[in-house]
């Protein structure tokens, strides 16, 4: 095949006529570590950094082989700053995954490595040992490991190697940032114009330099002949030469309302999509969503145990349906079924770990395992579903558009009722109920695996979250003021509720719940309702009972756990995204009757804000009515994700919201 593509290449390429272009190396060489390199303690990218990267560089490249193809060459050259202990453990040490597949393998060549130290005013440099490399495996890779020897605070340690690797399809791309600020990091990629690659960048930093070059290049390439002389050919083409740098790289660090850093982290990826000879029909490599379906459905490890009979199911559909007639409510029992009778033990794939009969036998399974079973069961009773692929928030944000299957990590079922009606199904989770996902679910769109590969809409936009806690308080004949609570959660709330109950009982979350008053409170009738019912929403309820005996009564009439406390926005510069899991309507309301013997002296005002136009809004509307006072304070957000440019809006709104909640009503005895 190799020797084909090779004089396909051959015959049918143009030679070009521009000159020829070395291929360009970094301009930083190995060992060049000057006194002047550590005269700066502390950096001004950021004062507190354990270690700061002086230099970062890598480039890939393709050369001729002498397989009758082309190699990768990958090269990494880093030099660092150690400033302070704490980084010894993640920089000391450095790892080198080397992939192998069958007689194929990545090879390492040219590395360098040394500690380098001032001592009397010199630079001493320690090189590593070669034999202090070790050397161990993890599945397909062989990882070279060593270690720097000679650290201290103030160490600067550098490193540089080289790569081949077979596996032409597989472009490695590159990070340009982490945990520690970079002084520069640079990446460049140079290809052969006959090999197509989709580059997709991400980050909100701007690049210094992002060029593009057109250069040509010469290949050499053996054709090994076995018994016979190998053959050597030599290519020239047209190349495609790109860099991107950035200066003055911050470290990425977590935030919080955020999916997941690694949707923001500084980098550069490739996919490897087509090879382009001239005059030739294209090699496409980087399939559409129909072809992928297809294949998926074809696959052992995926979709291929739901075009079989798996007539085995029947008993447990029989079962599970227990004669329900109504169609809707057939579907529910199975569901229910599979959910309660069943235990996810890993909840990260996209891949079937066993057969569904294995599943079904022991009872457990992964993610995909026990929803493929699911959707087994359904077909079986006649019903129309399909596995949807989606990634959760913590993995990362898919690809809308490209088939990337390592982009996605999770599997729900899509159940069509009818035309009109569809609902989404995680049998994995143990809390939720029949049309519910978990929130960690929304992350933008998961994709159905079915004839139509529609795009399913899981934006946390469109995800409401509605809550509505009251208080009722007035006076008995003892001087004290006795009132009841409820909480009604949303959704989303009553999921996390039952997840939390899992690790405590009724008694100690309600000893929590009398701790979070700032005074002294009796808590009875404690109830938590709806628990062991997934479809239903969790409401929490107690009586309180308190008695005031100042001559001066503050009280806050956000008195109930629904009060911000303060703002979950701190940091006054933000260069990421919000995104909360939900759009949120929050109610509380208030009807307290006047502690006997006392008057109101000060009353907090009303008021209203809004945020950008119809973005969210808040209202805190109270008032005296005869003996009473009526509070009716809510929060409401249309929108979970927020841009960067929005975020001293929506850091100012519950500043506002953080201040109004704590406003006291101030009664005084007559």
């Amino acid at each position: 095949m190799f020797f084909n593509r090779l004089l396909t290449l051959l015959f049918c390429m143009a030679i070009y006529i521009n000159l020829h272009a070395q291929y360009k190396e970094a301009k930083i060489k190995f060992g060049d570590v000057q006194a002047n390199d550590f005269k700066q303690q502390v950096y001004s990218i950021d004062s507190s950094a354990d270690a700061v990267y002086l230099d970062d560089i890598g480039s890939m490249k393709y050369e001729g082989n002498t397989s009758g193809w082309f190699s990768i060459i990958y090269k990494v050259h880093r030099r660092i700053r150690l400033l302070n202990k704490k980084s010894f453990d993640d920089l000391g040490t450095v790892e080198i995954p080397l992939y192998s597949k069958n007689e194929d393998k990545e090879e390492l060549k040219d590395l360098e490595a040394a500690t380098y130290n001032i001592e009397d005013g010199k630079v001493v440099q320690t090189k590593i040992d070669k034999t202090a490399i070790f050397q161990d495996k993890d599945g397909d890779y062989e990882m070279k490991k060593f270690t720097f020897p000679a650290i201290k605070e103030g160490s600067i340690i550098e490193y540089t190697y080289t790569t081949k690797s077979p596996f032409y399809r597989d472009v490695p791309g590159w990070v340009f940032q982490s945990h520690y600020p970079r002084l520069w990091s640079q990446y460049t990629a140079d290809r052969p114009e006959f090999f197509d690659l989709i580059v997709f960048r991400q980050g909100y930093l701007n690049p210094v330099i992002d060029t593009s070059v057109n250069t040509s290049a010469f290949f050499s390439v053996t054709v090994p002949g076995g018994v016979e002389v190998s053959r050597n050919y030599s290519v020239n083409s047209n190349m495609v030469e790109h860099t991107w740098a950035f200066k003055d790289v911050p470290a990425l660090k977590e935030e919080g309302f955020i999916t997941s850093m690694r949707n923001y982290v500084q980098k550069v990826e490739f996919q490897f999509s087509a090879i382009r000879f001239p005059e030739q029909q294209p090699e496409t490599f980087m399939t559409s969503w129909y072809e992928t379906v297809d294949q998926l459905m074809k696959d052992d490890d995926f979709g291929a145990d739901l075009s079989k009979e798996n007539g085995w199911l029947k008993d447990d559909v029989k079962t599970a349906t227990a004669g329900e007639t109504n169609y809707e409510d057939k579907a529910k029992n199975i569901y229910a079924f599979v959910r309660d009778n069943y235990k996810c033990i890993d909840c990260s794939s996209v891949y079937l770990s066993q057969p569904l009969k294995k599943t079904a036998q022991s009872k457990k399974g992964n993610v995909v395992d026990i929803n493929m079973l699911l959707i087994a069961m359904l077909r079986i009773a006649g019903y129309s579903a399909d596995p949807v692929l989606l990634s959760t928030r913590e993995h990362g944000k898919a690809y809308d558009m490209y088939p990337i299957l390592r982009k996605f990590n999770y599997v729900v079922v899509r159940l069509n009722i009818n035309d009109n009606k569809s609902y989404l199904l995680d049998a994995a989770h143990p809390v939720l109920g029949f049309g519910h996902l978990d929130e960690a679910c929304y992350n933008g769109y998961g994709r159905a695996i079915a004839a139509l590969p529609s795009l399913i809409n899981l934006s946390a936009d469109s995800l409401h979250e509605s809550e509505v806690a009251s208080l009722f308080l007035s006076n008995d004949e003892s001087g004290k003021i006795t009132g009841n609570y409820k909480d009604v959660m949303g959704e989303m709330q009553s999921n996390n509720m039952r997840e939390k109950m899992k690790k405590t009982n009724t008694d100690d979350y309600f000893k929590d719940v009398r701790k979070s008053f700032s005074f002294d409170v009796d808590v009875t009738n404690k109830i938590i309702d709806s628990l062991d019912k997934p479809e239903m929403p969790v409401s929490v309820q107690y009586d309180l009972s308190f008695k005031p005996d100042d001559d001066i009564l503050y009280f806050t009439p956000m008195l109930a756990d629904g009060a911000y406390k303060e703002n979950p926005f701190k940091a006054a510069q933000r260069f990421y995204p919000v995104e909360m899991p939900y759009c949120t309507d929050e109610t509380y309301v208030l009807n307290m009757e006047i502690p006997t013997g006392y008057k109101v002296d000060e009353l907090p005002k009303s008021a209203r804000l809004s945020l950008n136009g119809d973005e969210g809004m808040f209202e805190y509307l109270i008032q005296q009515n005869g003996d009473n006072i009526l509070l009716r304070c809510r929060t409401k957000l249309n929108q979970a994700n927020f841009e960067p440019d929005d975020y001293e809006t929506l850091r100012n709104f519950f500043a506002f919201i953080v201040e109004k909640e704590s406003e006291q009503i101030v009664f005084k005895k007559q």
